[in-house]
């Protein structure tokens, strides 16, 4: 278990170690300055799109510390996703506390491009949209050559989600530098103040309502009322009743007689019928229950 755990420091060191050894062997070029959005070396670039990047990413630094910067080269050395993390990490794009940097190499020679997004934006930047982004708005135009249109509109493109979707910017001015809108947290605080004023209110109106709807309590001495209970003889019809014996004959009274056998005939009759009704009922039961400057991910051109 040691040799394995050994083994595979051994490997991470050694591939940390070959990244920045190629990381060092590349040559980057100099950037005009750190607040220069469009590094446009190829020189594909119309000045009228560098002044529209230019601006709206600074707008987009001096309100969260982020960039988009925009790189067009004629040729990379190496393979594209190592130049564009030598770029990356040497000019120390985005924050370095937020690393929230994002950089769009173009290679026009290799007709090959690259978007790399700092580590800070990992889990609000993910691939699958960067994937989205470059397949939609720079592709179009890159393979068709016109790197100026692809170049505006990945920009564009990129400039939106980082505002609306990773910062949540909602329209309003005065957004603070931490990559929150101030604005945002006015409009919330507003709002549930207006909610509880509200609900204050709706309770008030309630109150006055109920209290105006509930009539007015008279109260009567009560009537005492009694009512005495009569009795009366109750014999039913099957009452069984001895046979009476006359001294003066020898046979039972006939009437006394029918009414017991009427009265017994009855009864196996209800009995019958009790049973029967008996056996036609079921048991339902009672049932059941149913229950900074480090750079994160990045994506190329499809090949």
């Amino acid at each position: 278990m040691k040799k394995k755990l050994l083994s595979l420091f051994l490997g991470i060191i050694t591939v940390l170690s070959l990244t920045v050894a190629v990381s060092a062997t590349i040559n980057v070029p100099s950037r005009s300055s750190n607040t220069s959005w469009v590094e446009d070396y190829a020189n594909v670039i119309e000045s009228a799109t560098e002044s529209y990047i230019q601006q709206r990413s600074q707008l987009l630094a001096d309100n969260y510390k982020a960039c988009i910067v925009i790189v067009t080269v004629d040729f990379v050395q190496g393979n594209i996703e190592d130049y564009a993390y030598a770029i990356f990490n040497n000019w120390a794009l985005g924050d370095k506390d937020l690393n929230n940097g994002v950089l769009i190499l173009m290679s026009v020679g290799d007709d090959d491009y690259y978007m790399m997004i700092g580590r800070g934006l990992v889990d609000d930047f993910p691939t699958s949209e960067m994937r989205l982004i470059l397949d939609d708005y720079l592709e179009p135009y890159f393979a068709v050559q016109n790197y100026d249109f692809g170049a505006k509109a990945v920009f564009d493109a990129t400039y939106d989600y980082m505002l609306y979707s990773v910062y949540g910017y909602n329209g309003n001015t005065n957004p603070s530098g931490n990559g929150t809108s101030q604005a945002t947290h006015t409009d919330l605080f507003t709002f549930l103040s207006s909610l509880i004023v509200l609900i204050f209110c709706v309770i008030i109106v309630m109150t006055i309502i109920r209290s105006l709807a509930r009539p007015s309590r008279r109260y009567y001495e009560p009537g005492v009322y009694y009512t005495r209970p009569r009795y009366r003889t109750y014999r039913s019809p099957y009452t069984y009743t001895p046979p009476v014996y006359s001294p003066n004959s020898t046979t039972y009274n006939s009437n006394s007689y029918n009414s017991s056998s009427s009265h017994s005939s009855s009864s196996s009759s209800s009995s019958s019928s009790s049973s029967s009704y008996s056996s036609g009922l079921r048991s339902t039961g009672t049932g059941t229950s149913h229950g900074g400057s480090t750079r994160g991910t990045g994506v190329g051109r499809r090949h």
